[in-house]
């Protein structure tokens, strides 16, 4: 466990420019407790202490919407490839047939 903190609350410019107060957390010893760059925590106060903890619930949405949309996007791949693969077969029946010179004046 890392050793106990101790920070000033800062001002920063918010809603409107005016001064909010500030708390910035940042250092390895996040890391060394678990909170890594890309996590999601969810932040309450209890008995006038703020308490930091992973948001599970959050990461796992995440975590099913990037599923959600790997998924779709292999599908619509494999859409694509099959119309791709259609409409190439579409133009060499047509260039065959005499089509694709049709309206040139060779």
């Amino acid at each position: 466990m890392a050793k106990k903190r101790s920070i000033k609350v800062i001002s920063q410019s918010g809603y409107k420019y005016r001064e909010t107060p500030t708390i910035m957390l940042k250092g390895q010893w996040l890391k060394e407790l678990g909170f890594d760059i890309g996590d999601y925590v969810s932040i309450s106060c209890e008995n006038g202490k703020l308490v930091i903890t992973p948001d599970a619930e959050r990461a796992a949405l995440a975590k099913a919407e990037v599923d959600f949309i790997e998924r779709e996007m292999a599908s619509l791949k494999k859409k694509f490839e099959t119309e791709k693969s259609r409409l190439h077969a579409q133009f060499v029946a047509e260039s065959s047939a005499g089509y694709a010179s049709a309206g040139t004046d060779e």
